[in-house]
């Protein structure tokens, strides 16, 4: 007995017996870290690729969408046409290498086409009539200005001024301030174009020859009111 129990006090197995295990036992589990009873110190367990764990804003539903802010509907645009027509009849173009030495294709007369209606201006102030319903006839020639935003209402306020200040019958002069100062004043509120020059430089190629010069006093007494117009007036309504 005393021989059996020095033997197993002195024997070199035990201890590399239960290390060995130990070691086996890591090797096998590599989460094993020390003998039982230590402190745990397995790593995390890892998640397969693609289930990592959703964010906190992940998973939620938008929010509801707020009231969309009324759209305003796109504007009425009104066409802006300017009628040009020859007073000479033809004339003109006749005459004027005779008479001026240079040549014009016409005497002008302009009126401005809007909202259903011509409006122009002689020397009985601003009037207006239905497209081509003067004594003149179809117009010579249309030019399109464009078109505007300017309503109907607006449009016969501004008129309405300018009958009472820039545009009077008494105001009217066939050199300058007559029917096409009037057409380019209003084209330009319009639609912020000029009517052609042509038309607007024709008094002064008149008085740049001679002959234009010596009949100006003749010609600066000459009144043009087209026949066949209504007088404007912006009174309730449009007479």
């Amino acid at each position: 007995m005393a021989v059996a129990h020095a033997q197993r006090e002195h024997s070199p197995f035990r201890p590399l017996c239960h290390l060995t295990v130990g070691a086996a036992a890591a090797a096998v589990d590599p989460e094993v870290a020390g003998p039982p009873g230590s402190p745990s110190t397995r790593s995390p367990a890892r998640r397969p690729p693609g289930k990592e764990p959703p964010s906190p804003s992940q998973g939620l539903s938008p929010p509801p969408p707020g009231p969309r802010p009324p759209m305003e509907p796109p504007p009425t645009l009104h066409a802006v046409k300017l009628y040009v027509y020859d007073l000479s009849k033809g004339m003109a173009r006749r005459l004027s290498p005779l008479m001026l030495g240079k040549q014009l294709d016409g005497i002008w007369h302009t009126s401005i086409i809007v909202h259903k209606d011509e409006f122009f201006y002689g020397s009985d102030g601003i009037s207006s009539c239905a497209p081509g319903g003067t004594l003149l006839g179809p117009p010579d020639s249309v030019v399109d200005l464009g078109s505007t935003e300017v309503t109907e209402e607006i449009f016969l306020e501004y008129l309405s001024s300018l009958g009472e200040s820039m545009f009077r019958g008494e105001s009217y002069n066939l050199f300058e301030h007559n029917c096409n100062t009037f057409s380019n004043e209003v084209a330009q509120f319009l639609t912020g174009r000029k009517i052609p020059s042509y038309i607007t430089d024709l008094p002064s190629e008149v008085l740049s020859t001679p002959f234009g010069q010596a009949l100006r006093p003749l010609l600066d007494s000459i009144q043009i009111q087209p026949p066949g117009g209504n007088t404007f007036r912006r009174h309730n309504g449009q007479s």
